[in-house]
C-alpha cells in the first residue's frame, strides 16, 4: 500500500466538499416550478341574511364615496336606476332590495324608470373549489391553545371552579380560531354606469357554507308544461 503524498491529500480533501455540493445543488434543481403558498389573509363567511345587510350596506356607502363624495358629481344630487338580472337568486333579490334602501339612505335618488338615471347592475358569480389541498391552522392557534392548557394543569389541583372557568376560555379561544374553510365563495360585482364608461365599480368576494349555495345561484323560468287534449268529432 503506497503512501499519498501531501498533494494527493489536499485533493482529496477538497474533493469531497465539491461532491457534497454538487449533490447539495441538484436536489435543490426541479423540472417544475414549486408550488408556494400565499401569506395567510382573512375573508368574511356569509351565514345570516343579516350578513347580506351588511354587504348591501358597505356597498351603498363605497357607492356614496366614489359618486357623490369626490369628482365632479361632488355634492351634486345623483339618479340611480337599480336593474334586476332576468333571472335571480334568493341572495340576488334580497341583494336588490336592500341595496335600494341603503341607496337612498346615502342621499341617492332611485329611479324605478330606466332612463330616470344611471344604470346600476349587479352580478353574483358562484365558485365552488373541488380539490385545495391542504389548508393550514391560523397562526397562533396552537400558541393559544397550549399556553391555555399550562394554566388549566396549574391550577387543577387548587381549584375545581378555576379549572372550569379557565377550561371555558381555552375553549373560547379554540372557537374563535377555528371555523371550516367551505369549498365555496361568491363574487359580487357591482357597477355604475355613465354613458359607454364605468362610474364606479367594486367588488366583494366571501365564502359561502357548502349547504347553501342553491341560495345564490339564479333560478331559471319554471318549465313549461303541456297538455294534451283529444277532440273528438261528432
Amino acid at each position: 500500500m503506497g503512501i499519498k503524498t501531501e498533494g494527493e491529500t489536499m485533493k482529496t480533501l477538497y474533493a469531497a466538499p465539491l461532491i457534497l455540493l454538487c449533490l447539495g445543488l441538484g436536489a435543490c434543481m426541479s423540472q417544475v416550478p414549486v408550488a408556494t403558498t400565499y401569506p395567510v389573509t382573512f375573508q368574511k363567511k356569509m351565514q345570516a341574511a343579516g350578513h347580506w345587510d351588511v354587504l348591501t350596506t358597505d356597498v351603498a356607502k363605497r357607492l356614496h364615496d366614489s359618486l357623490l363624495g369626490s369628482g365632479e358629481q361632488q355634492g351634486r344630487p345623483v339618479s340611480l336606476y337599480v336593474q334586476r338580472p332576468k333571472y335571480d337568486s334568493d341572495f340576488g333579490t334580497a341583494f336588490h332590495d336592500l341595496l335600494i334602501t341603503h341607496l337612498m339612505e346615502q342621499g341617492f335618488v332611485v329611479s324605478e324608470n330606466p332612463s330616470g338615471g344611471l344604470p346600476l347592475t349587479y352580478s353574483i358569480q358562484v365558485v365552488t373549489h373541488k380539490d385545495r389541498g391542504f389548508i393550514r391552522p391560523t397562526p397562533g392557534l396552537f400558541t393559544a391553545l397550549a399556553g391555555s392548557v399550562y394554566v388549566l394543569r396549574s391550577v387543577a389541583d387548587s381549584s375545581t371552579t378555576s379549572a372550569v372557568m379557565l377550561g371555558a376560555v381555552a375553549l373560547d379561544v379554540a372557537s374563535g380560531f377555528i371555523t371550516d374553510n367551505p369549498n365555496s365563495e361568491i363574487i359580487v360585482t357591482t357597477s355604475v354606469m355613465s354613458s359607454d364608461r364605468y362610474a364606479a365599480r367594486l367588488r366583494d368576494i366571501y365564502y359561502i357554507s357548502d349547504n347553501n349555495v342553491d341560495q345564490y345561484i339564479a333560478k331559471g323560468p319554471a318549465p313549461v308544461t303541456t297538455r294534451i287534449v283529444e277532440v273528438v268529432g261528432p
